[in-house]
């Protein structure tokens, strides 16, 4: 006798689950994460409040499982590759930023809602930091160590300090560019490698 697939795990409930998952992202991008509401997020979904709690039970819990699929270890969204390092710091530099941007830019209106109230909720910056900033930031910092222990640049480079930096200068690079109200008379390719070349001129060997 065939066995009945669970009600839980038929298309139509995981169809639903994902409708809603998505549109609490998209509320909690627009409204926060303590201004969104569930019924907002029921409206969004085209489902009543009912089939939101019956899927999540709570809203601390809906929340949790939107962290986990846009920044956790099991993101439903395929994750890019860390560039691979070669022996051209400038390119590696530049492959990087073009990395992060990307990155910034696919998740920002949640990433700038959880930078903002994140604090309150311990355990889901944790998964956005790893799941956002970290791999950067790591990869980042080794191939810097890599160019110093090669001597390509200054011995006293504090590597820590200049990830930030670096980090730093692409984040308010799409920010700006994506806030309608503040024009820029340059192209996105033209500020990242200007942050590249701004980076390297002020670590090189003298």
């Amino acid at each position: 006798m065939r066995a009945t697939r669970s009600r839980s795990s038929s298309p139509s409930a995981l169809d639903t689950r994902e409708k809603i998952l998505a549109a609490a992202a998209r509320i909690y991008g627009r409204d926060g994460l303590e201004g969104a509401t569930t019924r907002e997020i029921a409206r969004e979904a085209g489902v009543n409040e009912v089939t939101l709690f019956r899927h999540f039970k709570s809203k601390a819990r809906l929340l949790a499982a939107v962290v986990g699929k846009t920044f956790g270890p099991t993101a439903s969204a395929p994750r890019l590759e860390i560039p691979l390092p070669t022996d051209d710091l400038s390119h590696d530099l530049l492959a990087l930023a073009r990395h992060y941007d990307h990155l910034l830019t696919a998740n920002l209106p949640l990433l700038r809602t959880m930078i903002g109230e994140i604090h309150r909720h311990g355990d889901h910056e944790r998964q956005v930091f790893r799941g956002i900033f970290y791999p950067v930031r790591d990869a980042l910092q080794a191939r810097l160590a890599t160019a110093q222990e090669k001597r390509e640049i200054r011995a006293g480079t504090e590597i820590e300090i200049l990830s930030d930096l670096f980090s730093g200068m692409i984040f308010m690079g799409v920010l700006k560019r994506n806030t309608p109200n503040l024009q820029r008379s340059y192209a996105q390719a033209t500020y990242l490698q200007a942050v590249v070349d701004l980076m390297l001129r002020g670590i090189a060997q003298p």
